[in-house]
């Protein structure tokens, strides 16, 4: 890197910083207002039914959930590298991300700063990390009860997304915007 490289690094990072923080400042109420609901969705359907009921609201009403937040100008998803559902399989720039993101995690970065942003001449993209809690692991764990494994080959029948422990990145709120 010859000197004016560096330079121009030096003074353009905090305007970048400045521009990528201001795009996490404007998705971060779209998706608090997906995990809350969903949150609340599964809590209720847990409480009533346990886990298995709360598998179909995962199923039923996650990618709804996700439909209304993209009301916005963002198309609203989830992924992770262990993907239960095969529509919610990452692409190649965020698995690199949910790689960051668990290195990251693993080094001590807290996990409300686990944040990704890409801009080009024909997206703007935004991650925010998931990490499991402990409701997650009825579900997402490494040992689930027999009627949550039979409930998961039926809805999912090439899911990958068990053998977590609490505070692991499950995976990340995926948010993109078209330019044109």
């Amino acid at each position: 890197m010859n000197k004016l490289s560096v330079w121009l690094l030096l003074v353009l990072a905090p305007y970048v910083m400045a521009d990528q923080q201001s795009l996490i400042t404007e998705v971060k109420p779209i998706i608090q207002g997906f995990g809350k609901t969903l949150k609340a969705e599964l809590k209720g359907a847990m409480m009533t039914g346990g886990p298995v009921k709360g598998l179909s609201v995962c199923n039923i009403q996650a990618p709804l959930i996700a439909k209304k937040s993209s009301e916005s100008a963002w198309d609203v998803s989830r992924t992770s590298l262990k993907w239960r559902n095969d529509n919610n399989q990452p692409d190649e720039w965020e698995k690199q991300q949910l790689e960051i993101f668990d290195k990251k995690l693993k080094a001590g970065t807290p996990p409300n700063k686990l944040w990704a942003v890409l801009e080009t001449d024909k997206e703007t993209r935004v991650m925010k990390a998931i990490t499991t809690e402990g409701i997650c692991l009825a579900c997402h764990g490494k040992t689930l009860g027999p009627a949550v494994s039979k409930k998961i080959s039926e809805l999912y029948p090439s899911d990958h997304a068990t053998g977590y422990s609490v505070g692991e990145v499950r995976g990340a709120f995926s948010l993109k915007k078209h330019s044109f």
